[in-house]
């Protein structure tokens, strides 16, 4: 079916256009406020060390950014070993509980259950 107010979409669209691009430079805006405030943070992190200019204060912020970087991968890194330690200590709760029914199984006279 064909519209017959072909201006009337075009201004719907148009609108709808208009929305989705003042998102994203507010989302935009956001973010380089973002990274301006890590670099405050930073540059005040490396002056509390006595790095104020020249290839100390460089050095330092590099080393900030580095480690802002990595705190991502280090967060992913640690989430992983906890889960892994999780997995062991479940582990470890089923091979006592397993091992504590053999023993009542072996008190019993019975012959226990093999623990695995």
């Amino acid at each position: 079916m064909i519209s017959q107010n072909p201006t009337r979409h075009t201004r719907n669209a148009l609108i709808a256009l208009a929305a989705l691009l003042s998102t994203g430079f507010a989302g935009s805006a956001s973010a380089i406020d973002w990274g301006r405030e890590a670099h405050r943070e930073d540059s005040r992190t490396c002056e509390s060390f006595g790095a104020v200019h020249g290839r100390d204060y460089t050095r330092c912020m590099i080393d900030q950014q580095r480690r802002r970087d990595d705190a991502l991968l280090n967060a992913s890194e640690q989430q992983r070993n906890n889960a892994e330690a999780a997995r062991n200590n479940v582990e470890t709760v089923r091979r006592m509980r397993c091992n504590r029914e053999a023993e009542r199984a072996r008190q019993r006279g019975e012959r226990p259950q093999w623990c695995r």
